[in-house]
C-alpha cells in the first residue's frame, strides 16, 4: 500500500489541491469578514440551499428527507433520494458538527474522493498515470470550459462563471460521481481481473446508487444493458453470467427503493407533483452530444485495447438509450442531468484520451507529458481564476445576508424542534438550513407530496394579501408576476414544455385572479389566523424593511417576543 501511495504521489497531491480550491471560499470569508460574520455561509451555488436544507433536516432526525420543509408530510414517501444528504450529515455527526463546518469538512474530503477515483478510472483504461492526472484535473477543475462560450470569456480577460466550481455544490455532483465513477472502476476491474471481490463491491455500488441519485442508476443500467448486448453477440458467456449477477444482487439491494417508489406513484398527490415536475407532456430532444459521443467512441477509439473499447462504446450507447426512454415510458425526464452530469465528462474522457493515444504514436514522451501538463496547468488555472470571480461576485449578498445570523441564532436558542415559523420566502430559506424549524411556505417545498395545489395557491394568495394586494389590483400584479406565479405553483413545467415559466396561459392567470377575489370573503386577519391555526405556526418573523406593508403589529392573536434589528419575532398566541 505504501509502494502504491508513492507511486500515485501526484494524484494525492492534485487530489489535496482540488480540496482546497473546493473548499477556499468558504474559509476565505470567515477569515476576511471577522467582523461581519454572523454565521451565514457562503451561499452561491445552483441549487445550494436546497441540498443544504436536505442536509439539515438529515442532522435533525429525518433522514428519509420526506419533507424537509413542512411539519406535517414527515412520514410521506420520499422523492428525493435521500444517501447522498445522509452520508454528508453523518459525517458531520461524527465530528459534532453545526451545518456550516459540516459542509466545509464535506467540501475537503469528497472532492479529493471524486478526484482520485477519476484518476483511478482514467488510469486504469490508459495505464498511464499522467493522462490520467490530466483527465481528473480536467474533470474536477477545468468542467467549466464545457460551456460554448468559456473559452472566449476566458480570452476576452473574464470568468467563465461566477457560480463557483462545480464541485462546490454539496450533495450534487460529489456524491453523485462518487457512486458514478466508485462503480466504473469497480466494474472495470471485476471485468479485467475476474475477482469477485472488485464484483462485490460493483453490485454494493450499484445497490447504493438507487438511493443516491435517480439519473445514475438508469444510466449504469442503460450502460450494462447495451454492454449485455455486446457480449451476447461476442458469446463471452462467462462475462455475462458476471454482469446478471451484479444486476440481480443490485436489483435486491432496490427492493425498498422500488417499494418507496410504488407508495409515490399511489400517492394521491402525486400527479400533482409530478406535473410540476414536467414528467408528462413534454417532448425531449436527443441533442447533438449524444450521437457524437457515440461517433468518437465508435471510430476513434483505439479499437487494439480491445476490452477497453467495448466498454467505452457501452458507455457512449448508454446516453443513446436515457435521452429516447420517453418513447417506451412516456415520461420525460431532465435531460440536463444526463447532460451535464454523464454525457460531458464520459465525452471529456474518451477525447483526452483518444488524443493521448494520438501524440503517442509520435513515440516522443515529449508529445504526450507536454500537453498533459498544460491541461493541469490551465484546469488548475480556470478553477482558480472561478472561485475568485465567484466570491468577487458574491461577497456583497454574503455579507448583507448576515443580518439574519442573530435570528436565526434566537430562533434556534428559543424554540423546539420542528415548530413552525411564518416569514418572507428569503428567511424561510435560510431558517430550514440553520435552524432546527419548518416553516409555512418554501419555494421548493411544491416539490413534495404535501404541497396540494390548493395549499400553494392559498399561500400564495395569503402573502398577496399580507401585500394589501387589493382585488381590482390582482389582474394586473399577477400578469406582472406571471414568472414567479408560474414556477410556484406549477413548477417547471411551462419552463420545460413550453421554453419558459412566463408561458403559463393567460387562462390560468385570470382564474387565479378570480380566486384572490374570492378570498376577499374574509377579512385579511381572519384568513391569516385560519392559515396559520391549520398549519401549527408558534412564530412569525417579519422584516419591516423588506415587507413594510405586512403590518404586522395590527393582528391581536400575534404577541411580540423579540426585535432584531430590523426583524421582530412574534409568537402566537
Amino acid at each position: 500500500m505504501i509502494q502504491n501511495l508513492k507511486n500515485h504521489k501526484w494524484a494525492i497531491i492534485l487530489a489535496f489541491v482540488a480540496s482546497v480550491i473546493v473548499a477556499s471560499p468558504q474559509i476565505y470569508f470567515r477569515y476576511t469578514h471577522p467582523s461581519d460574520y454572523q454565521g451565514i455561509e457562503v451561499l452561491g451555488t445552483g441549487d445550494e440551499r436546497a441540498w443544504l436544507s436536505r442536509v439539515r433536516e438529515v442532522a435533525d432526525g429525518h433522514p428519509a428527507m420526506s419533507n424537509v420543509y413542512f411539519k406535517d408530510g414527515k412520514g410521506e414517501p420520499y422523492i428525493y433520494q435521500p444517501l447522498g444528504s445522509n452520508i454528508i450529515a453523518f459525517l458531520g455527526k461524527i465530528f459534532s458538527l453545526d451545518i456550516n463546518n459540516t459542509m466545509l469538512l464535506s467540501r475537503f474530503i469528497f472532492p479529493a474522493f471524486v478526484f482520485l477515483l477519476i484518476y483511478g478510472f482514467a488510469f486504469f483504461l490508459s495505464k498511464n498515470k499522467l493522462i490520467a492526472l490530466a483527465v481528473s484535473s480536467f474533470l474536477m477543475l477545468g468542467n467549466s470550459l464545457f460551456a460554448r462560450k468559456a473559452v472566449f470569456q476566458m480570452l476576452g480577460g473574464d470568468s467563465p462563471s461566477v457560480t463557483y466550481v462545480n464541485y462546490t455544490r454539496p450533495v450534487n455532483p460529489l456524491m453523485t460521481h462518487l457512486f458514478f465513477f466508485s462503480f466504473l472502476l469497480c466494474f472495470w476491474l471485476f471485468l479485467e481481473r475476474k475477482q469477485w471481490r472488485w464484483g462485490i463491491l460493483s453490485f454494493l455500488l450499484l445497490g447504493l446508487s438507487f438511493y443516491d441519485y435517480f439519473y445514475t442508476w438508469t444510466f449504469l443500467y442503460s450502460f450494462l444493458g447495451a454492454l449485455l448486448v455486446i457480449f451476447i453477440f461476442q458469446k463471452k458467456w462467462l462475462d455475462i453470467k458476471r454482469i446478471c449477477l451484479v444486476i440481480s444482487a443490485s436489483l435486491f439491494m432496490a427492493i425498498p427503493y422500488f417499494i418507496n417508489l410504488y407508495q409515490v406513484i399511489r400517492h394521491p398527490v402525486y400527479k400533482e407533483v409530478g406535473h410540476r415536475l414536467a414528467f408528462e407532456g413534454s417532448s425531449a430532444t436527443l441533442g447533438l452530444l449524444a450521437p457524437l459521443l457515440f461517433a468518437i467512441a465508435l471510430l476513434f477509439f483505439p479499437r487494439k485495447w480491445k476490452e477497453r473499447y467495448y466498454f467505452v462504446l457501452a458507455l457512449a450507447i448508454a446516453p443513446l438509450i436515457v435521452l429516447n426512454q420517453q418513447i417506451i415510458t412516456g415520461k420525460v425526464l431532465s435531460n440536463a442531468h444526463y447532460h451535464w452530469y454523464f454525457h460531458l465528462p464520459l465525452a471529456a474522457i474518451f477525447l483526452l484520451l483518444i488524443f493521448f493515444h494520438w501524440v503517442s504514436l509520435k513515440k516522443q514522451s515529449f508529445f504526450q507529458k507536454a500537453p498533459a501538463i498544460a491541461i493541469i496547468a490551465v484546469s488548475i488555472f480556470t478553477a482558480v481564476w472561478i472561485q475568485k470571480a465567484s466570491y468577487a461576485e458574491n461577497e456583497k449578498n454574503m455579507v448583507a445576508l448576515q443580518r439574519y445570523g442573530p435570528v436565526m441564532d434566537w430562533l434556534s436558542e428559543n424554540s423546539q424542534k420542528d415548530e413552525v415559523v411564518f416569514s418572507d420566502s428569503q428567511i424561510a430559506q435560510l431558517i430550514v438550513i440553520y435552524t432546527p424549524l419548518n416553516v409555512f411556505y418554501h419555494s421548493t417545498a411544491k416539490y413534495s407530496l404535501a404541497a396540494t395545489n390548493e395549499r400553494l395557491a392559498n399561500a400564495l394568495f395569503l402573502y398577496y394579501r399580507l401585500d394589501n394586494v387589493t382585488g381590482e389590483q390582482a389582474k394586473d400584479v399577477f400578469f406582472r408576476d406571471r414568472d414567479g406565479i408560474s414556477g410556484a405553483l406549477y413548477g417547471i413545467y411551462y419552463r420545460d414544455t413550453t421554453g419558459a415559466y412566463g408561458n403559463i396561459p393567460d387562462e390560468l392567470l385570470l382564474e387565479l385572479v378570480r380566486k384572490y377575489q374570492e378570498t376577499f370573503s374574509l377579512a385579511t386577519s381572519r384568513l391569516f389566523q385560519e392559515a396559520l391555526n391549520k398549519y401549527e405556526v408558534k412564530y412569525l418573523v417579519w422584516d419591516k424593511r423588506d415587507y413594510p406593508f405586512w403590518q404586522i403589529d395590527q393582528y391581536q392573536f400575534l404577541e411580540k417576543t423579540a426585535e432584531i434589528g430590523d426583524f421582530v419575532i412574534y409568537r402566537k398566541i
